[in-house]
């Protein structure tokens, strides 16, 4: 991560630019390409250094599960005055590094998605645009 000036050393810059790229051409693949780089308390987040601290401490699973995204946060200094930072760490985990870490980290199978054919997913929470009404019919 960044050392007391606030600056990575060139070797770790080198090193978060092609995880970047790397990670963006894995969500390009899977058809779910970003352009920007989230930030938290008004500071873009090294996703690379996310990703190395959480896959350090077992992943995002195990970091969940012990509830450690409260010390994570401690390690970027954000401003005490981004109070959610926790939480924000864990959602941007979960949308740009879960699935990578689980194929790159774990060795899991990708259930990759040619380009040009995305996956259909609603939002969360989302009510689809069509109904079954067969379903409730009783013979």
């Amino acid at each position: 991560m960044a050392n007391s000036t606030g600056k990575a050393p060139p070797d770790e810059r080198r090193k978060g630019l092609a995880f970047l790229d790397e990670l963006r051409q894995f969500h390009h693949s899977r058809g779910s390409p970003f352009k920007k780089i989230p930030a938290v308390g008004g500071k873009e987040l090294d996703l690379h250094g996310l990703y190395t601290r959480v896959t350090t401490l077992g992943g995002f699973a195990k970091v969940s599960e012990k509830n450690q995204w409260g010390e994570i946060v401690e390690e970027f200094n954000f401003p005490r005055s981004c109070s959610n930072a926790a939480f924000a760490l864990k959602q941007y985990y979960l949308r740009y590094l879960e699935k990578y870490e689980k194929v790159h980290h774990f060795g899991e199978d990708d259930d990759e998605v040619p380009p040009g054919n995305p996956k259909p997913q609603l939002p969360i929470g989302a009510i689809p645009s069509s109904y079954n009404y067969q379903q409730h019919s009783v013979s």
